[in-house]
């Protein structure tokens, strides 16, 4: 690896939703790609504990908590936030994620979602750590206001919480909101075919923005090589670099810098190892 080489982090993954010998090859992959920090984001409690046992074998990949709002049931109450205390307890969960907000079709009840995004950022905040947030509206729609508006309505009654818009698609005036509650961006690959997203991507502030891959397993492409790892990554840094018409080594280190500045209760662990990487 060549010393002068900004060391990057994929501040979202689903890694640990892979075969084991599958979680070999994506991890060495992503460290020959220079992508030398993943966050392995859970989905329910059971995920979640799959995430942390993940990070426990790879020392680079660290464990984001919490259950996804397409995964809630009604018996998602206080028994769901005392499994994530109890998780949260462990050195290396270092968010919650995957939480949020999802109006398709076929989501769980919508107050069912606003109370469990709404308890699991208040325990987020009990333990000083930050969330990494989904925002989903019914059919993908770019300029759709309900997932968004009822999203933004209970962050800021969080106000302060930190926290990253996970996969951020949506409009310059979207992420406006997002930012003025300061809130982070999270690039990925929908950056790559987007058009609508890249007035964001130049206008969003240096210190606003990281990068992500949400890599999960995709059966669905026949072709193994075409499914979305961690190594991927440095093509959505060279895309941001080639929008805002600076260097990738530029980027490469700011994307890892706000990925520090939000994970900063963690950040000599996370330091430690991407030095030690």
């Amino acid at each position: 690896m060549e010393k002068n080489v900004v060391p990057l982090i994929d501040s979202h993954t689903h890694i640990q939703e892979h075969s084991e010998i599958d979680q070999e090859n994506i991890v060495s992959r992503a460290l020959l790609s220079n992508v030398r920090i993943l966050v392995a984001a859970g989905t329910t409690i059971k995920d979640s504990e799959r995430s942390i046992d993940i990070s426990n074998r790879y020392p680079n990949v660290f464990s984001g908590i919490g259950v996804h709002p397409t995964e809630l049931t009604p018996s998602f109450n206080d028994s769901g936030i005392k499994n994530l205390k109890k998780l949260a307890s462990h050195k290396k969960v270092i968010c919650l994620s995957e939480i949020g907000i999802d109006y398709q079709d076929n989501s769980p009840d919508k107050s069912l979602q606003k109370i469990a995004f709404d308890q699991q950022i208040k325990l987020a905040k009990r333990l000083n750590l930050p969330v990494v947030f989904h925002i989903r509206e019914n059919k993908d729609d770019f300029n759709a206001s309900n997932a968004r508006d009822t999203a933004l309505e209970i962050l800021k009654d969080n106000i302060g919480i930190m926290g990253i818009a996970h996969y951020f698609q949506g409009n310059w005036a979207f992420a406006k909101r997002l930012l003025d509650l300061g809130l982070y961006l999270s690039f990925a690959k929908p950056l790559l075919r987007i058009k609508e997203l890249e007035e964001t991507a130049i206008k969003v502030p240096d210190d606003m923005f990281v990068v992500e891959t949400d890599s999960y397993p995709q059966p669905f492409k026949k072709d193994r090589s075409k499914w979305t790892e961690p190594y991927q990554l440095p093509t959505i840094v060279k895309k941001i670099s080639e929008l805002r018409n600076r260097d990738i080594q530029t980027i490469s280190q700011l994307t890892t810098n706000n990925a520090l500045n939000i994970f900063n209760k963690h950040r000599f662990l996370i330091e430690k190892q991407l030095n030690d990487t």
